[in-house]
């Protein structure tokens, strides 16, 4: 089936919100890695070493939880700020119909 008639098919709300998805499983996927490779990396302990801490917790704990998730929360209101977009889910209705009740203010 050429892309045309699939594009056509498909409306512009599914598909800019497929594209969203895709975005936000990305951003999960990257900060999960983060969390996932700085705290079993660093999170190890050699027999008679002590703890670096940073602001009073473990060093590893601050870059591997606390440094993500400020990063994530940071994307997220950028991302539902400037990246998400408002599409109509009925393009074709302009106006509303005599049979949808009483317009509410």
């Amino acid at each position: 089936m050429p892309d045309e008639t699939r594009n056509r098919r498909l409306g512009a709300s599914f598909r800019q919100t497929s594209r969203e998805t895709v975005v936000i499983l990305v951003a999960w996927l990257a900060f999960l890695s983060w969390t996932g490779l700085v705290c079993g990396l660093a999170g190890r302990l050699e027999d008679g070493k002590t703890v670096e801490t940073l602001y009073g917790m473990p060093r590893w704990a601050f870059f591997g939880v606390v440094l993500p998730w400020i990063a994530a929360c940071g994307f997220t209101f950028w991302f539902s700020t400037f990246g998400m977009k408002d599409t109509p889910l009925d393009p074709d209705r302009s106006a509303p119909s005599a049979d949808s009740g009483p317009e509410l203010p």
